[in-house]
């Protein structure tokens, strides 16, 4: 018996046997598909979030309050507020090596204007923040030092957060909103930066950061900016600044925290929670490999007769192991076209909605093949039993089975 005479009797028996093959053929499909869907969308929210952060720009530093936990790289004491304006001041004034410093202080809390409330995040920030960050603006200005002198009652925001409020985000420019209970007026209107971390970057207002901290009565910031001149003076300007921060605070409840370190951190986690996840869905494929052998074992003894005739009539034990092996490789195969399908399928669709992109080729050929593979070797190592039993039975004893 050839391969394909084999293969063709593959095909009539699953056709005789429709629903039980669809049935078996759903482990396989849903293990490939839950492999696929998991690496690729784990491979797009990687390269997304390392390019969103490496877009804030690689002589970027992030200094936050609280010193970093024990054997975590950049994750600070969780309720610590320990950084203030006068920190932002002194480094922008002691570290030679910095081109620019600017406080954070972020809330989030509901915004009213033109008849809509709407939450928002609010920021208290310098006037440097508009070259540290590259910012562009639409229309309108941005903050300047006079705003933070007279604690100025103005607000930058940003086009989704205008869209929210006012339909039209170019008629944002002029209105007043109230934050807080207090009136404040739009000068300025940021041109679109995106989504950072599935946040999205244009729902926010940029207010002065002595106007933020009479607003929501605090003196501490959320956590400091500080961007150094170039690439190669990053090293030095934390040195600086944990210098200045310690004489300033007289202990080191602080981190500072470079974006290339932020960036292998967020790499090296995303790789291994993308890791864990295929794992967890590659067990699936595993239960389907054991109900494809369960199936084959029971179409063994319902075939045993046929199996009788067939050596009675010269059929090899090789003949009969190789027509049971390639029913069950079939199913497996069956079942990874599908779930490939499905997989790529669902993937894209999850990435072009939550991360506005799409998995590349390159990246997703290989698992693809890989799980592909996989399939067709479950198929074979849950195959090998039910072919081995089939192939071993007496032909006197199958002829008399009823």
């Amino acid at each position: 018996m050839d391969l394909f005479e084999s293969l063709a009797i593959a095909l009539e028996a699953l056709r005789a046997n429709k629903l039980r093959s669809v049935l078996t053929t759903l482990g396989v499909i849903i293990g490939v598909a839950a492999v696929i869907t998991l690496v690729s969308v784990g491979q797009t929210a990687r390269s997304s979030v390392v390019g969103e952060f490496a877009s804030l720009g690689p002589d970027l530093l992030w200094v936050l309050p609280g010193k970093a936990k024990e054997g975590s790289q950049f994750a600070a004491e969780e309720g610590r507020l320990t950084l203030t304006f006068e920190d932002a001041q002194a480094i922008a004034r002691g570290a030679e090596s910095a081109s620019g410093v600017a406080p954070m202080l972020q809330t989030s809390i509901e915004v009213a204007s033109a008849g809509e409330k709407v939450t928002t995040t609010v920021i208290g920030t310098t006037p440097d923040l508009l070259s540290m960050r590259g910012f562009t603006l639409q229309a309108g200005r941005f903050l300047v030092h006079a705003d933070m002198v007279r604690r100025e009652r103005v607000g930058v925001v940003g086009v989704a957060l205008a869209r929210r409020l006012y339909r039209n985000p170019a008629s944002a420019l002029g209105h007043r909103m109230v934050i807080n209970g207090r009136a404040f007026e739009v000068v300025g209107l940021l041109q679109p930066e995106g989504q950072l971390l599935g946040v999205d970057l244009d729902d926010r207002i940029y207010i002065p950061f002595t106007t933020a901290q009479q607003l929501f009565n605090t003196n501490y910031a959320s956590f400091l900016f500080v961007k150094a001149k170039d690439s190669a003076s990053v090293s030095r300007t934390e040195r600086e600044a944990k210098r200045i921060l310690l004489r300033e605070h007289g202990q080191e409840d602080f981190t500072v925290i470079p974006q290339s370190q932020l960036l292998t951190s967020l790499d090296a986690i995303l790789r291994i929670l993308t890791l864990a996840l295929s794992s967890i869905a590659a067990i699936s494929l595993v239960v389907g490999g054991i109900g494809i052998m369960n199936i084959m074992l029971v179409s063994v003894t319902e075939r045993t007769r046929e199996i009788g005739i067939r050596k009675a009539v010269g059929a090899r034990r090789l003949d009969i192991l190789s027509q049971f092996l390639i029913e069950a490789v079939v199913i497996s195969l069956l079942g990874g076209i599908v779930g490939m399908t499905v997989g790529l399928a669902i993937s894209w669709g999850i990435s072009s909605r939550v991360f506005q992109s799409t998995p590349s080729i390159a990246s997703t050929a290989p698992v693809v093949a890989l799980a592909f593979g996989f399939s067709v070797l479950v198929g074979i190592v849950f195959g090998v039993y039910p072919a081995w039993r089939a192939s071993r039975l007496n032909p006197i004893e199958a002829l008399r089975y009823e």
